[in-house]
């Protein structure tokens, strides 16, 4: 099976690719760039983006099933949790009777004949060593005073447990928590009022990870830090976190997050019966729990949650700005690492192909559990404008068997994109990896820049009234130095523009998300996007056009020049840069050939020129010989993995790479691995591509401040592969 979808990039970002799914695993993923001698895809989702399979750790129960006192009703909810991109759990009994605590043993040895759905990874067995006081809706009655007391029950069902939680401050927890990782169990540490020295000291016997972060433990002190701060300052500890709006607030999310990262984060839902179920009174256990926006038990305790695993990332990545790989992390891979499972929460060779396909808002639209589609999301059944406002409605959400799918069953998320020039703009709508048609505006030395900046609304208003896509956001690329801040032009490098306001003229009044950046950066992006990167930790992009530019990308996000400002060449380090423009860039090129002839021909004329043509000769070896050195100064400087050359001249192809090379090579010759280097291949509308995926980077939040961060880009579309060179 082949699966066309967008695939994250390691970077933050995505890129379009291909899965290849042979025996229930992922067997290959390749860059793809879809054009009429493509193979069609067994599934085309293009427009949609593959993560790992969800893995929630916690699940009490779920449509009407409650796990801890029927356990057998972990199979209905398994089947019922592709929907929500779920495809592997851990059924959850909470404190009980050691009879309940039995028969979910067997439940779980039990797999019906035919299963298909989400799989059970073991028990979570949840108490009954907690604290009392810290147990919430935990029946009392029901707990033990001694974690020896539940330990070689435990142990004794280590085939079926997975995963325990445990308070680290009752009596012998320490050999307790020794005896049963030695078995191969996840202990998890929560429903606590330990001290740190306690908490560490049950870390140190083998604990690996705490249990819904903050929910059921002794807040933090300024003198004792306690369970909460021990977990947040420990290196490699596992932290599940509740993100519902009830459990946490969104600033609690924030702090771990920037305490823990996304190495260490485990989003869990909690969730109980009264998920997806009417309202009304539902179980926990043996307690009843009134179901209405919130679970609670008769004393207003929160019992559980209602929140589904994709709903917790939409709410997790809004509190965070998490990227694309970190959500991956925090779904399914550290759930996956915790539990020791090398098979699930990655996507890539070898895995075992459990994905969840989502659209930009990380709905599920396709789930496969090894291979097999175990949900498909029905057709959009309503899709209104573009314009602020827009409302979407789903079709109610169905486990559907495997089949062919195309992606005109579901509405992918689009952007416009506006690349303005020095003569003429040039916008379109960028779908999923698709450019719609290019339209063109003029721009020119004679036009106020009112009257460009109107056109360009008009434009915008065109193409957002015309489109039944959900549009994400606008991105605008200009020329020159730009503040993506303000949406600003600084000063045009091809236009006579001076504190031009760019985003203030087209006006918020649309209701899309606007972005703004140097055009040399939204064709770094393209290329980036499009495969020249793919498989780089950093890339250094060199614009040669009207003037020079370049910009460094690395996994980190991309640096810019010493004001901050995009459009500076802050790493063509050489004295003078104005120099460099006026030797090596298009128009240099021209003037100096002009200067020496008394004719006129354009850059790419000139380099057309140099076997016949003396000077045209001379004056492209002198560019060359600078921009060469300039290149090589900024790759020994920031060492990049790939070198890209883009940009104007560009056009004239292999001319200007064979020209480079030996002068590259030359200068090179001290490192020891000189980096490969790539003409640029995403043809003229590279600027435009790279604009609309600004675009869908605005769709989830602005620029930030100094505009290094441009993660939430969504896959791109490429005229031809990149022309590689080493």
């Amino acid at each position: 099976m082949q699966v066309a979808a967008l695939v994250p990039n390691g970077r933050g970002g995505l890129y379009p690719g291909r899965i290849a799914i042979e025996a229930g695993r992922v067997s290959a993923i390749r860059s793809s760039t879809r054009s009429a001698s493509s193979p069609a895809a067994d599934l085309d989702l293009r427009h949609h983006i593959a993560l790992p399979g969800f893995i929630d750790l916690q699940i009490n129960g779920a449509f009407g099933h409650d796990i801890t006192s029927a356990p057998e009703s972990m199979w209905p909810i398994g089947a019922q949790l592709p929907r929500h991109g779920v495809t592997a759990f851990l059924p959850t009994v909470i404190t009980s009777p050691a009879r309940q605590r039995q028969g979910a043993y067997r439940a779980m040895a039990a797999r019906p004949a035919g299963y298909a759905g989400a799989v059970p990874l073991g028990l979570h067995v949840e108490g009954p060593a907690l604290l009392p006081n810290r147990a919430g809706v935990h029946p009392v009655g029901a707990l033990v005073d001694d974690t020896a007391d539940v330990t070689e029950e435990l142990v004794a069902s280590a085939g079926t447990v997975s995963l325990v939680t445990l308070a680290p401050e009752l009596p012998n927890a320490a050999p307790s928590i020794e005896r049963l990782a030695a078995a191969g169990i996840t202990v998890s540490l929560g429903h606590t009022g330990a001290t740190a020295a306690q908490t560490a000291d049950a870390l140190r016997s083998g604990a690996t990870a705490f249990t819904h972060l903050f929910n059921g433990m002794a807040p933090m002190h300024h003198r004792e830090l306690g369970a909460v701060g021990t977990a947040l300052l420990h290196p490699t500890a596992r932290i599940t976190v509740i993100a519902d709006g009830h459990h946490l607030a969104d600033d609690t999310i924030r702090l771990v997050w920037r305490l823990a990262g996304p190495e260490r984060i485990c989003l869990i839902t909690d969730a109980m019966a009264g998920l997806d179920a009417p309202e009304g009174t539902h179980r926990l256990g043996d307690v009843a729990v009134q179901c209405g926006a919130v679970p609670l038990n008769d004393d207003g305790r929160i019992a559980g949650s209602l929140v589904s695993m994709d709903a917790a990332a939409r709410r997790f990545r809004d509190a965070t700005g998490a990227t694309w790989d970190e959500l991956a992390a925090v779904t399914s891979g550290n759930q996956a690492d915790l539990l020791g499972d090398a098979d699930r929460g990655r996507l890539e060779p070898g895995a075992r192909a459990d994905l969840t396909i989502v659209d930009s808002d990380l709905s599920p639209v396709v789930t496969m559990v090894e291979g097999a589609v175990l949900y498909r999301r029905r057709a959009r059944s309503t899709v209104v404008g573009a314009a602020a406002g827009r409302d979407r409605t789903d079709g109610a959400g169905s486990c559907e068997p495997a089949g062919r799918s195309t992606s005109a069953q579901f509405n992918a998320a689009a952007a416009i994109g506006i690349d303005i020039g020095g003569t003429t703009f040039k916008a379109a709508l960028l779908t999923g990896m698709e450019l719609g048609p290019l339209h063109y505006g003029a721009t020119g030395l004679n036009r106020a820049p009112s009257e460009v900046i109107a056109a360009v609304r008009s434009v915008i208003k065109d193409l957002a009234g015309s489109s039944d896509a959900d549009i994400g956001g606008i991105g605008v690329a200009c020329a020159g130095i730009v503040d993506p801040k303000t949406g600003t032009v600084v000063r045009s490098a091809s236009l006579d523009w001076r504190e031009v306001d760019i985003i203030g003229g087209i006006g918020d009044d649309l209701g899309i998300p606007m972005a703004f950046d140097h055009d040399v950066y939204a064709a770094a992006l393209a290329e980036w996007e499009a495969g020249a990167g793919l498989d780089a930790g950093s890339m250094l992009y060199v614009s040669v056009g009207t003037g020079i530019a370049c910009r460094l990308f690395t996994q980190a996000g991309t640096d810019r020049g010493s004001a901050g400002l995009a459009g500076e060449m802050g790493f063509l380090p050489l004295e003078g840069q104005k120099w460099l423009e006026a030797a090596a860039s298009a128009r240099g090129i021209a003037d100096a050939y002009e200067r020496q002839t008394g004719r006129s021909l354009t850059a790419e004329q000139i380099a057309a020129s140099t076997k016949h043509d003396p000077a045209a000769a001379s004056v492209w070896s002198a560019a060359m010989d600078a921009l060469a050195r300039a290149i090589a100064s900024a790759i020994c400087l920031q060492d990049p993995q790939i070198v890209v050359i883009g940009g104007g001249v560009s056009k004239a192809n292999h001319k200007l790479l064979d020209a480079l090379e030996p002068r590259l090579s030359s200068l090179l010759k001290p490192l020891r691995t000189p980096p490969t280097t790539v003409v640029a291949a995403h043809g003229a509308d590279s600027g435009v591509v790279g604009a609309a995926l600004l675009g869908l980077k605005a769709r989830a939040n602005s620029p930030t401040a100094d505009g290094s961060r441009h993660y939430e880009s969504m896959g791109t579309a490429s005229a031809s592969s990149p022309s590689w060179r080493n």
